[in-house]
């Protein structure tokens, strides 16, 4: 049954689309259309817009997604969506035209939000992207509806875009390395289990660490990957080369996540340390632990501050130490890209990576 919160879907052409982005610009008697978004990052405006579409329709949680949109993030989901659908410029007809490459974007940002939302429920987060949270601003009942709402409503768009374009997707579920849908529990499995961390051993850490960042950062960037590369036409020999990346980029970004979290400055969005006063083992804490004598024992106790963990890790070199393993990471990425042919995509994918370390 279609969910009544959500607009009928709009089959329009690309061109239409487009045109309704930019706009005509009139020159006397003339019609001028604006070009073609070029890359990934330019049409992250066609999902600004389109998420709007979907989710500002009068019903029950206007504003709380209006809260939502006012500050959007960075749409690295959406940007992976759009970029590994172009990373086959000439696959035109084995591809879905560019509406639906958007609806996918917005889908991969609409689970992102909605596990956000639940994140700071859990966490019980004050702040997120230097506004009040979602659950702060509205109330953890509200909230919570709203982010199961909020997933839904991105599953619903997904079978759509599914149904419109079977035969390009008639490949899901083929290969079971492949990440789609059915996998979508490990996001909440990765909540789960990340307060569940094991005895304080360096290698079952780093382990369980790297099992966490798979779940909770990795399965929405897989997905994203896997949505977009399909869309696009890509075949499933380097669609495992774009679950490599993912797997490389999340490890990469939840690194340098928690680095950020420690040393805190401007742009960060929320409290610093949150982690350390929840005593998250994080890579940078794990590196901490393994290298700093004595720092077992200032982790179990409860009587030392977060504020003494940050000054006690940041001097010990450990958030050092975390960047260049976040650094190798990014480094296997690129490598895994290579199985691509040259294109604004591809560059976008690299300098998505860039970022991710320089942030």
């Amino acid at each position: 049954m279609d969910n009544p919160a959500l607009p009928a879907a709009q089959h329009l052409d690309d061109q239409h689309l487009l045109d309704q982005h930019s706009g005509d610009q009139h020159s006397g008697d003339q019609v001028v259309v604006l070009p073609r978004p070029a890359g990934p990052v330019e049409q992250l405006a066609l999902v600004t817009e389109r998420l709007r579409e979907l989710l500002i329709t009068g019903e029950d949680f206007d504003a709380i997604y209006s809260h939502i949109l006012a500050a959007p993030g960075k749409r690295v989901r959406a940007r992976l969506v759009l970029a590994c659908a172009g990373l086959l410029p000439d696959a035109t007809d084995t591809a879905a035209p560019l509406r639906d490459a958007v609806d996918l974007a917005c889908a991969m940002e609409m689970l992102h939000e909605s596990s956000l939302v639940h994140d700071d429920i859990c966490d019980g987060s004050l702040l997120r992207r230097d506004a009040p949270s979602v659950p702060a601003a509205f109330g953890v009942r509200t909230s919570a509806r709203a982010g199961f709402h909020l997933a839904g409503a991105s599953m619903q768009v997904v079978a759509r875009v599914l149904s419109d374009n079977a035969e390009i997707f008639a490949r899901v579920g083929e290969a079971p390395d492949i990440t789609y849908a059915d996998r979508l529990s490990d996001l909440s499995y990765g909540q789960l289990i990340e307060t569940l961390p094991p005895s304080i051993d360096e290698a079952a850490l780093r382990r369980h660490y790297e099992l966490v960042a798979g779940a909770k950062t990795g399965t929405l960037f897989r997905l994203s990957c896997s949505y977009g590369g399909t869309a696009g036409g890509v075949d499933l020999d380097r669609l495992r080369a774009l679950m490599e990346y993912a797997d490389q980029l999340a490890l990469a970004f939840q690194i340098m996540d928690d680095v950020r979290d420690i040393e805190g400055g401007p742009g960060l969005g929320k409290d610093a340390g949150g982690d350390l006063e929840r005593r998250v083992p994080t890579w940078p804490v794990i590196e901490w632990l393994g290298s700093r004598p004595g720092a077992r024992e200032m982790w179990l106790d409860p009587e030392i501050s977060s504020a003494t963990l940050q000054e006690d890790l940041v001097g010990s070199g450990a958030t050092k130490a975390a960047r260049l393993v976040a650094m190798d990471a990014t480094e296997k990425a690129t490598r895994a890209l290579d199985v691509f042919p040259p294109s604004l995509a591809r560059d976008d994918l690299r300098e998505l990576l860039q970022q991710v370390i320089s942030r």
